[in-house]
């Protein structure tokens, strides 16, 4: 589903359901042309035992994947939050270093909070962003060529040198749960269990084909809406449901950074 990522979400949940749902009634309609009706409702016993079976399996599957990829979404989320809270420390922690390196060192903090919400949160959004260190690497420069005056100056650096630690770890998982996606065998089964479980709805008829394409579309548009969840939560930061970067917005107005250092010229998140 990359192909529609860009598509606001009512937009792709209403192609999704016309998509699903029109193929699905349309192979329906190849079966009812091409099989006698009499000849499947002899064997409506089996295949509604089978087929109960089947959609359970399915239901499962389905189930546990968007749980899965909910819960990491909602840890990228906790990731950026916690990555903003780091640099919000640091730029705390500065105050109590001597001059200049408490001007340079927030100097390099608002930097890399304009970066993030300028350049990086777009690079993500259109994958193209890089696993660089070199904001985060630019802060260990000022932090290590410190030399502080008194015991507070070296408290203040002993703490700003945790902060520090904790951002690159945070710079570096967000680069991770940027970078990763399901695993290509999960994609599979989603796929090829829902051709199977729908395919398995052609083997019962009624009096009227009108019902059955009505069952047939709407359980094709649910599971569709589902499959819909579950990619655009399993890509954090492209689509149409992405991480907020609200939290390093905040972090810059209260660095009192311009507005056109906040946000995108092109796009605000």
């Amino acid at each position: 589903m990359d192909g529609i990522d860009f598509l606001p979400t009512l937009v792709q949940a209403l192609l999704i359901v016309i998509g699903f749902a029109g193929l699905t009634v349309g192979g329906l309609y190849l079966v009812r042309r091409t099989v006698e009706p009499e000849s499947l409702r002899m064997d409506h016993d089996v295949a509604g035992f089978t087929f109960g079976v089947i959609g359970a399996f399915y239901g499962v599957v389905l189930a546990f994947v968007i749980v899965a990829v909910w819960q990491r979404f909602e840890r990228a989320n906790d990731q950026v939050q916690a990555e903003s809270l780091a640099v919000s420390n640091l730029y705390n922690l500065a105050q109590g270093l001597g001059e200049p390196m408490r001007a340079e060192m927030r100097r390099a903090l608002r930097s890399y909070t304009s970066t993030v919400l300028v350049s990086e949160w777009q690079e993500m959004s259109e994958g193209r962003f890089p696993p660089d260190q070199a904001p985060v690497q630019k802060l260990w420069e000022i932090l290590l060529k410190s030399a502080p005056a008194n015991a507070q100056e070296q408290v203040f650096l002993d703490k700003s040198i945790d902060q520090i630690t904790q951002l690159s770890d945070l710079r570096r998982l967000r680069y991770v749960y940027y970078s990763e996606d399901l695993p290509s065998v999960i994609w599979i089964v989603i796929y090829v269990g829902c051709v199977i479980t729908l395919g398995f709805s052609y083997f019962f008829v009624t009096r009227r084909f009108q019902q059955q394409a009505l069952m047939c579309g709407t359980f094709a548009a649910l599971i569709g809406l589902t499959i819909l969840a579950i990619s655009e939560l399993a890509t954090p930061y492209q689509g149409a449901v992405v991480v907020s970067n609200s939290a390093f917005r905040v972090l810059a107005q209260s660095m009192g950074l311009p507005a056109a250092e906040r946000v995108p010229a092109d796009r605000d998140h």
